[in-house]
């Protein structure tokens, strides 16, 4: 009777004989792949961490980048206030149309950007009127929004009633700007006319064209 002999060959398998003389070769079953162990887990939990912060940190970055980036104002510029499609109530209330000569300034920082906007020209005629208006970057446009004294007769101070002025400014690809001015006539509003909603188209462009 044959016993079957192992025995190790060069390349590490194992090789017996088996009865009848054929040489069994034996290949050795691979380690099965070694579970993470307790020391590897916070490693791989910090690693995704870590990932998770930066992914994060980017779409940060990008909402800043896009918060701090509107179109600036800063220098005199002509504001156009259409008074000749001014409405009242959907009403027409045409004036004549009048343009300012203002100044713009634009501050940024962390929490994004502030347009002033000075009214300090305005305090002869409105003396109950802000020194200057603040824009903010709200959906594509630069609005501001606030108390003010509405002059029933526009030469006479006497005659301020309450309202809310807004403003909105949308940027134009040559550097200027479009939009509305409402004023929300508040209380009893104006003698004959009451409270209602004042609308008229405006235009903001620079003082001086940019150099080309």
């Amino acid at each position: 009777m044959r016993a079957l002999v192992d025995s190790d060959d060069l390349t590490g398998h194992r090789a017996g004989r088996i009865p009848g003389g054929t040489l069994e070769i034996r290949r050795p079953i691979p380690d099965a792949a070694p579970e993470m162990t307790a020391t590897h887990r916070p490693h791989a939990l910090a690693l995704a961490g870590a990932c998770a912060a930066i992914a994060f940190a980017d779409v940060v970055a990008l909402a800043q980048s896009d918060q701090v980036r509107p179109p600036r104002l800063n220098g005199p510029y002509n504001v156009f206030v259409d008074f000749s499609r001014q409405t009242f109530n959907g009403a027409p209330t045409p004036m004549e149309a009048k343009t300012f000569v203002v100044e713009f300034a634009t501050h940024c920082d962390a929490n994004g950007c502030v347009v002033r906007m000075d009214n300090s020209g305005d305090s002869a005629r409105n003396p109950g009127a802000p020194a200057a208006f603040e824009y903010r970057w709200i959906n594509g446009r630069w609005e501001t929004r606030g108390p003010y004294p509405y002059l029933c007769e526009r030469m006479n101070p006497n005659s301020a009633v309450r309202s809310v002025r807004a403003d909105h400014l949308i940027p134009r690809p040559d550097g200027s700007f479009s939009g509305e001015r409402t004023l929300t006539v508040e209380g009893a509003g104006c003698p004959g006319e009451g409270p209602g909603v004042h609308r008229l188209p405006i235009s903001v462009t620079p003082a001086v064209p940019p150099a080309r």
